[in-house]
């Protein structure tokens, strides 16, 4: 793509191309580049989110791939609005980022409308075909003949569709043709997908299909264009014929018979019955602010809720920030908030349990009080692994914010590749099995059903302050994702940190098992936490994202401040104009 006039994009690489016996990249990093021309009087980047944010922007976008940023960016200078900019940028950064998600997945999306003052989610996660039978999910790595059974009716084009419905101001061909062209184009391969085409050569050497979406021996190849025409051209159908081009004709034959060739029993009913569906977020005050995360399919805002709720800022405060007492307390709360996914959370459409009861403040308080220090609760949970999954930010001119995450479920999810050039989920292992994965189990809120949705970690958040904007983020990485958000709000909110201290500080994870992954950053508290009846991993990479942008005012004039986090890499740009129309909040710092 062209270099956009006037504007900034800031990007920081991955991590160094390159595997290490444990699996992880060398720790060197490059620093934050200016990639595109900026005016006189603009700030140069300096180093990861350093650059300090600007005033009067008319709107900023942030996500982890940066040809994607550049996208939504020339979407909005077209007049579009967060929604536009949100549609066509997440269709290119998935398709740079295959590993993550596509048109083969799903995901969840928070907006909040300025106009009407109004958040809303919309659910466009990945259901089970009609036809499926329990029995097909007793293990959640199936043999490659049996890998389609895992492949849940993809919702990514449908939930599009509905968004740019209910928010959209540019044509649909005008977003979805932008993007079909700029992957026609080629997209310079971003440091952090050449890792993970590495990390997959065998299979991209093995499978044909799959070496359309890039080179095996891509670590010397970052910044290299990628062409996908197959993709290009489904994008183009679908520009032209709207979601109903995914859903019935040649794409979806494609998907049928790419899925049906390793075990599926998706059908063209299953495609025609999806639906995108419309929800209320999960809502709970702290302090002054308001926080909205995705509902129950999700069970991640449950669990940034439940968190909150147990901590207020002067329980926070009282722990100190990175000490090991404060990550013990808080890896409790998570394992238990694990534990109430598995036994409460499951697809709303199937499942009746009363979401708000599950943060409800006095269960929390009771539930903080139980903690001990020097002692450690493993509570029995099934195990959950998600990792496939991109997050994208937009804040427009007329204060709209749009915060996605979409997701394929696992790296490359099924492994299956359609000829029309994206993968296809594995977002049915997400289904409850059994302890010892021996038999399907038909009990509790989360196992096999037709048209049921798996429950996810998809956690776009949205914080308000005196009913405008002040925060908008969401994180990738499967299970890490609401434990990295709930880190960076707490950091952000309960410690004052600057959103990209926020962002970039080192953290931890409570995986399933209850073991307790540490960041590099944490190492130095792994004995203090043995002591304290943790099990502790300083050895498993952490490859969640959390990205956001700030909002704020000062003097009257909006302030906007878009991170990425310099795990995985990614982009941020912002765009000069007249200020924003003032409001009374303002973000307390």
């Amino acid at each position: 793509m062209a270099v956009l006039r006037a504007s900034i994009i800031f990007r920081v690489a991955f991590l160094a191309i390159g595997v290490v016996a444990c699996g992880a990249p060398p720790a060197t990093e490059s620093p934050a580049r200016r990639l595109s021309s900026v005016p006189s009087a603009a700030p140069e980047a300096s180093g990861h989110n350093e650059t300090p944010p600007r005033k009067g922007d008319r709107f900023a976008v942030a996500s982890e791939n940066e040809t994607a940023v550049e996208v939504a960016r020339a979407l909005l200078e077209r007049g579009g609005s967060a929604t536009d900019a949100a549609v066509g940028g997440i269709l290119v950064a998935c398709a740079a980022h295959p590993a993550s998600c596509g048109l083969g997945g799903g995901g969840s999306a928070l907006t909040w409308d300025a106009t009407k003052k109004e958040a809303i989610i919309v659910d466009f996660r990945e259901t089970a075909p009609g036809g499926i039978k329990r029995v097909d999910y007793v293990s959640k790595t199936p043999p490659k003949a049996k890998r389609g059974l895992l492949v849940g009716v993809p919702g990514f084009v449908a939930g599009l569709s509905e968004l740019h419905r209910r928010g959209g101001k540019l044509p649909w061909a005008t977003v979805v043709a932008l993007a079909a062209n700029t992957v026609d184009e080629g997209i310079p391969l971003s440091p952090y997908m050449a890792q993970a085409f590495v990390w997959n050569a065998k299979w991209l050497l093995s499978d044909a299909r799959a070496r359309s979406l890039g080179p095996a021996d891509a670590g010397g190849r970052v910044g290299e264009k990628l062409k996908n025409p197959a993709l290009a051209s489904a994008l183009r159908s679908i520009a032209e014929r709207g979601a109903t081009a995914f859903y019935t004709g040649p794409l979806a034959d494609d998907l049928i018979e790419s899925a049906h060739a390793a075990g599926s029993r998706i059908g063209h009913s299953d495609l025609q019955a999806y639906k995108a569906i419309v929800r209320t977020p999960v809502h709970a005050t702290w302090g002054e602010l308001d926080v909205f995360s995705a509902p129950p399919s999700s069970a991640a805002g449950i669990t940034v809720l439940q968190l909150m709720a147990m901590f207020d800022r002067a329980d926070l405060t009282s722990l100190e920030l990175a000490s090991g007492s404060y990550v013990h307390a808080l890896a409790e709360g998570f394992r238990a908030a694990n534990q109430d996914r598995t036994l409460y959370v499951g697809d709303p459409d199937f499942s009746r349990t009363d979401s708000s009861s599950l943060f409800d403040l006095e269960k929390m308080k009771t539930r903080r009080g139980k903690i001990k220090m020097n002692a450690t609760v493993i509570p029995k949970v099934s195990s959950i692994s998600e990792s496939g999954t991109l997050h994208f930010v937009v804040v427009d001119e007329a204060n709209n914010v749009v915060s996605l995450t979409a997701s394929i479920s696992g790296m490359f999810g099924s492994r299956i590749v359609t000829k029309g050039g994206y993968v296809l989920n594995d977002t049915l292992s997400e289904f409850n099995i059994d302890d010892y994965g021996m038999r399907p189990i038909n009990k509790g809120p989360n196992f096999a059903r037709g048209r049921a949705r798996p429950v996810s970690s998809l956690v776009p958040t949205l914080v308000l302050e005196r009913n405008e904007p002040v925060l908008a983020l969401g994180a990738s990485g499967g299970l890490r994702a609401p434990t990295a958000v709930t880190q960076v709000l707490f950091a952000y909110f309960g410690f004052r940190r600057t959103l990209a201290e926020a962002v970039e500080a080192p953290r931890f994870h409570v995986a399933s098992s209850g073991a307790l992954k540490l960041d590099e950053g944490l190492a130095g508290l792994a004995a203090d936490l043995i002591a304290r009846g943790e099990i502790v991993d300083v050895k498993t990479p952490n490859f969640s994202s959390v990205v956001a942008i700030g909002l704020r005012r000062e003097a009257g004039v909006r302030v906007l401040e878009p991170v990425f986090d310099p795990r995985k890499g990614g982009a941020v740009t912002t765009g000069k104009g007249d200020a924003a129309p003032p409001t009374t909040s303002a973000a307390k710092r």
